[in-house]
């Protein structure tokens, strides 16, 4: 649990921030999956070559859920057919990503999420125990509150640099819970939203 001196050092910390110089992108259905698989523990040169592979190419003709899931049928779903998969995607042999990607986009349609309103509709009103957890084997709670930021949820993605910047003005690690709790509740005391400190503390933070 976050003691009151904790919370002062992170709202002290976090007053100090300056405004973030960049936002979030706005992305379509397949670009929000795809770069839910792909946007973690990578470099960002790596993700942004990624990112633009896939604009350049298959993003012309993957448009909708059942686009992908019919690019994905001419895949074995195994190492060397999601590897394959995968280089055609990004460009990249990250055939775990793209593995992830094919059970994320089996799992939504399986929810009746298949567009972006509805993964929209979906982020603001999921919980992580009952909608996200260990429905893709990988992606655990940090990266699903990056998607459902994306997709408008006011709240911060514990990510490694959050833990960093907490851990700096804390003396410890925080859990998961313990970073979106404080960083929230700061959030809400400086006027600003969560996502924006986020954004601030990731700037800061690179």
């Amino acid at each position: 649990m976050i003691s009151q001196q904790e919370r002062r050092a992170v709202l002290e910390a976090c007053r100090a921030l300056p405004s973030p110089r960049g936002t979030d992108e706005d992305f379509d259905f397949i670009m929000h999956l795809v770069m839910t698989v792909l946007d973690y523990q990578l470099r960002g040169t790596t993700i942004s070559r990624a990112g633009a592979h896939f604009r350049r190419g298959p993003a012309l003709r993957l448009k909708t859920a059942t686009d992908l899931r019919k690019f994905f049928d001419q895949y074995p779903d195994d190492r060397a057919g999601n590897t394959a998969a995968a280089q055609e995607l990004w460009g990249y042999n990250y055939w775990n990503r793209a593995q992830q990607l094919r059970q994320l986009l089996e799992h939504f349609i399986s929810v009746g999420v298949t567009d972006k309103e509805k993964l929209r509709a979906w982020a603001a009103n999921s919980d992580f125990e009952h909608d996200f957890q260990g429905k893709v084997k990988g992606l655990g709670f940090a990266i699903y509150k990056w998607l459902v930021m994306r997709l408008g949820v006011d709240s911060v993605k514990p990510d490694i640099r959050v833990h960093r910047f907490l851990r700096r003005a804390t003396g410890r690690a925080l859990s998961n819970e313990e970073a979106v709790s404080v960083v929230e509740s700061v959030a809400k005391e400086l006027g600003r939203s969560a996502r924006e400190l986020d954004f601030s503390i990731w700037e800061a933070e690179g």
